[in-house]
């Protein structure tokens, strides 16, 4: 609350600079019956990584522009961001990691099944290591270059999450630029004139109407990961076996209010399942890492296995396993359990819990949560009591059980082809269950772009006036999110924010058509 307000008082300071001097960001207010309205250039809605490289870009250029935030302060789900993706980047060069683009593109493209935008792709690849720099030019520090268990090393790692990066080096950038931001001022409708995007529509915080004129819009909002209505709707994903772990304030505004300017919308629409999760529980905590987040026995609603557990070190394709089942829990002994606090954990969440953690928590949590009645983990002294309170047919459980245990004497998982040093027998009671779920980090695609990062329609023409960039357009992914490229959703929101701000501005000024 009180960083709203020091939000809020920075605002009005800067708005009162602008009235008395009448120079920088956007044109004077008026009062128009019951609305407030105001002139700018471009319009910049969602104040993320996509929204606020895009209003930096277009003020850069020259142009007058207001950013629209919805929630009371910046960032969205940038704030939780590890780290960006970047090829070829200074820091990659005195490092020296060498990473080819050729190959990386040709990765990404074969993961996707080649259903990205390649020119688009092939921009954001070519331009991140300038994007980096760009980053660095406003005061942004890494800490290192690397990847995930299953990538590249293009991730760019943060000092201090997203969050620092957003409020420290890229809001002092845009202000310095004369960017006006407004905080808890959702956009709620583009203004069309003549078939053209011609402003917004918007509620302050105090809920007046706000009326923005302006000659481009550019939508960055960050997706649809909070709207479980448009997940269905769009992915087919069942929300049922989601847990909302992204940013508040993600509801869809952009692709719809795209939608209802004529722009095409929802063709390659994903969920980004990035990793396996105990809904009810810290992401950080350790009954999380262990429950959901180890190799260890997999069932689904009828006690059978349903894949090779350690697909969990790719938190993605883990993901799409879970969400293929109705239900889906992991299960494990007390000797699991211990060797889990005296050992350390196996894949761990990123920077959260890093692999090798000993998770010594983790009984004092399991009993708490026992405690507490927690919906989402089982114990029982038995087998047959385990799987009743798990609610799968214990018959079934019984025999998977049973030969997975055999497996384990053997080395050798004849089903799934496990990894020998993941095969840890289930004998000793007292026995755990753990409902899995996957952790909706955020949603990718909505609105078809050009390589301009203008908002398309059905015909594939632009509609004139507005561009989308980050999560709200598409061409980023295909049915799956990669970790190939670690910190792929950033620079991609880097690159499209820019490049929608730029020639947003260029439209703005009548520089091209």
């Amino acid at each position: 609350m009180k960083q709203a307000h020091k939000l809020l008082a920075l605002f009005l300071v800067l708005a009162m600079m602008f009235t008395l001097v009448g120079c920088g960001g956007a044109g004077s207010e008026k009062q128009e019956g019951s609305a407030l309205t105001k002139q700018a250039d471009v319009v910049v809605v969602g104040a993320g990584m996509a929204g606020m490289s895009a209003a930096i870009e277009a003020a850069s250029q020259g142009a007058k522009v207001i950013l629209l935030e919805k929630q009371s302060v910046l960032g969205g789900s940038t704030n939780f961001a590890e780290g960006i993706f970047g090829c070829e980047s200074p820091i990659q060069k005195e490092m020296g990691i060498t990473v080819n683009q050729e190959e990386l593109l040709r990765e990404e493209f074969e993961f996707s099944n080649y259903r990205v935008d390649g020119n688009l792709w092939k921009d954001v690849m070519k331009h991140s290591g300038e994007d980096i720099q760009w980053l660095m030019d406003m005061g942004v520090k890494f800490e290192t270059v690397t990847s995930t268990g299953a990538g590249n090393k293009t991730w760019h790692v943060y000092e201090g999450f997203g969050e620092t990066v957003i409020n420290e080096h890229m809001k002092p950038a845009a202000e310095k630029l004369g960017v006006e931001i407004m905080t808890s001022t959702p956009a709620t409708e583009l203004i069309l004139k003549d078939g053209k995007v011609a402003g917004v529509k918007a509620k302050t915080k105090d809920g007046k109407e706000l009326i923005i004129n302006a000659k481009a819009v550019v939508l960055a909002t960050g997706g649809f990961a909070n709207n479980k209505e448009m997940i269905y709707e769009l992915t087919r994903v069942d929300v049922d076996n989601l847990v909302d772990r992204a940013a508040p304030g993600h509801t869809g505004d952009g692709i719809n209010m795209a939608k209802a300017a004529g722009a095409l919308t929802g063709e390659r629409a994903i969920v980004m399942k990035l990793g396996l999760t105990l809904e009810g529980t810290p992401i950080d905590s350790h009954i999380n890492t262990a429950g959901a987040m180890e190799p260890s026995l997999w069932v689904n609603q009828d006690g059978k296995r349903f894949c090779n557990e350690d697909v969990v070190w790719y938190y993605t394709r883990a993901g799409n396993a879970v969400t293929t089942q109705h239900r889906a829990f992991s299960v494990m002994d007390s000797n699991e359990i211990k060797r889990l606090a005296t050992e350390g954990c196996t894949v761990g969440y990123g920077m959260y819990v890093t692999p090798g953690t000993k998770l010594d928590k983790l009984e004092a949590e399991l009993q708490k949560a026992i405690e507490k009645k927690l919906p989402t983990v089982f114990k029982a002294d038995t087998l047959e009591e385990l799987a009743d309170k798990m609610g799968v047919d214990r018959a079934t459980f019984l025999e998977t059980v049973k030969t997975y245990n055999e497996y384990c004497k053997t080395g050798k998982d004849l089903d799934y082809g496990k990894d020998p040093q993941y095969l840890h027998p289930v004998e000793t009671g007292p026995f755990y269950g753990f409902r899995l779920k996957v952790a909706n980090l955020a949603t990718c695609g909505g609105i078809r772009v050009n390589q301009k990062m203008e908002a398309l329609d059905k015909d594939y023409k632009p509609v004139a006036g507005l561009y989308a960039a980050g999560l709200d357009c598409d061409g980023f992914t295909g049915d799956t999110y990669g970790l190939t490229l670690p910190g792929s959703a950033q620079g991609y929101s880097c690159y499209t924010g820019r490049t929608a701000g730029k020639n947003a501005a260029l439209y703005a000024k009548g520089l091209t058509s």
